[in-house]
Formats: structure tokens, sequence, C-alpha cells
């Protein structure tokens, strides 16, 4: 991982935070994203609209090209890798806490499908369906209150048309696709990683929780990921947890970086940090400010 990156342009934060939507221009807008792991506590549609892209999504290469959509979920991390010198996509960033109240909250089963695979294709008509209801939130997004009675309701409603017709897309895609075993475990050494990091950094326990005996579970889940060992996967998720809270925190210290983190002292944390990164966090720190 050579960088991490955050929201952290004020402008951004502010359409976020006030109206819990960003869209991005149609175009090349990858930029300065290639090879750095983005992970956000918002929900991010990414609609390619021409060319293609290689990206690992929480460390499982994807590829996507014109028409494909890709979901990627509140902690979860998306690196992209390179694209094609046509490549154009437009992006959706959704704030989910900007509307708890609402009904726009995927069900287990809906997450567990984006999760396994986090892009999918769309015929002509469907992508152009979805860049309409873009265009509409865009609209909504610009106008104020008193110009648009309603804005935030309004907001919703387009959202909500905008995540069901993407979500029975995948209903139907999913239903004629066939499970493959190896990768139904992943999701869920996954999902348990991200649950319990805090407590548990050993792969012999997220092993035995899904029955497996660790050397053995350790073997396919190389053979899955071109060698990736589960344990290295643990070191990149908690690392970049680590880098999220110094990035969006300049003033916390190691020490209470660590205390968030789980670990039971600074020096096991640094030490820890190290060993996946190959620096201390004050060398990451010191080397962010470059």
């Amino acid at each position: 991982m050579e960088k991490y990156t955050s929201l952290r342009f004020s402008e951004h934060l502010k359409k976020l935070n006030s109206d819990g939507v960003l869209l991005s221009p149609m175009g090349n807008n990858l930029g300065g994203y290639k090879n750095v792991d983005l992970m956000y506590p918002y929900i991010i549609l990414s609609l390619c609209l021409k060319g293609s892209c290689r990206a690992l999504y929480d460390m499982k290469e994807i590829r996507v090209e014109a028409n494909d959509i890709t979901v990627v979920l509140p902690g979860h991390i998306l690196r992209p890798l390179d694209y094609s010198e046509d490549f154009s996509q437009a992006w959706l960033i959704f704030n989910p806490a900007r509307f708890a109240d609402s009904e726009l909250i995927f069900n287990q089963k809906d997450l567990d499908i984006i999760n396994q695979v986090p892009h999918c294709h769309l015929t002509d008509e469907q992508a152009q369906n979805l860049l309409s209801i873009a265009g509409v939130i865009e609209y909504i997004v610009s106008r104020t209150e008193e110009d648009l009675p309603h804005k935030h309701r309004l907001l919703e409603a387009q959202l909500s048309l905008a995540f069901e017709l993407y979500i029975s897309i995948r209903h139907d895609q999913d239903q004629v696709r066939k499970k493959d075993k190896i990768g139904q475990l992943y999701l869920q050494f996954c999902d348990l990683v991200v649950a319990h990091y805090k407590e548990e950094r050993n792969v012999n326990y997220y092993a035995e929780v899904l029955g497996y005996d660790p050397r053995y579970f350790s073997k396919i889940f190389r053979d899955y990921n071109n060698g990736l060992s589960p344990l290295a996967w643990i070191q990149n998720y908690i690392s970049t947890q680590a880098k999220r809270i110094m990035n969006e925190n300049p003033d916390c210290t190691v020490k209470e970086v660590a205390f968030q983190l789980g670990f039971p002292t600074t020096a096991n944390f640094c030490r820890y940090f190290k060993r996946a990164t190959g620096m201390t966090p004050q060398e990451y720190r010191q080397g962010n400010k470059k």
C-alpha cells in the first residue's frame, strides 16, 4: 500500500454532512487515487461509462468495464490499480448517517451479495436509468431548501429508487450465478475480521470459528488470493484502519491510536504496524506530511 486517502476536503465533507450526497463529474476522476487504498464511512457507487479499470476490493482483484457498476460499502477497502486511457466513470458518494432515520438500509442478504461480488454489469437501458436518477439527484442537491421545499425528502426518494433498481438487478443476476464455496468462505472471513479485528488478530481464531484447520485454511486462502495469506489480509486491514485514524485525527497520539484499535500497549501496536507496513507510526506520519 503506497498511500491512504480520506475525504478531508472541507467542501466535500460539508456536502456529505449537509446533503448526505456527493456526485462526481463524469470523466477519469481517479486522478491521484491510483495505488491508493480508499476506505470511507460512506457508500460509494461507481458506474464505468467507458474503458476499463482494474482494482482490489478487500485485497481481491476485480476488473470493471463499460456499464459495470461497483458498490463500495463502509469499512471496506478499494485500491485502484490501473485503467485504460479512455476510462471514464461517474461516482455517487452517499452518507448513510445523514439518512439514519430513513428506510435507506440494506438488509444482510443485500450486503452479502454486494460483498461477495461488489460489481455487476448493466444493460445500456439499466445504465441510462441510473444516470437519469443521478441527474435528478444532482439537480436536487444544487437547490437550497428555500428554492426546493422538502429537499431532503426528495433526495431520500431518489436514492431509494436508485438502490432499489440496483438491488433488483443484482438479485436477478445472482439467481443465475453459481455460488462458489471458497468465495463464500472468503466473504465470511472478511466479515469476521471487520467485526472482530480489535479483539482478534490471530488467523487461528478465524479459522476455528469457520470450522477449518488453520494450516488448511491458510492454504486455500492463499490459493484463492494469488498467494496472499490471511495474516497479510488482517495486517493490511488493521494498518489501514490505523492510517485512517492518524490521517483524520492529526492531533491523536500513537497511544490513543493503539487504544482505539484494541492493542494492550503502544509498543505492541508500533511493532505490529511496522511488521505490516515496514515503518513505524511516527515514520508514517512524518512521510505523510511531505
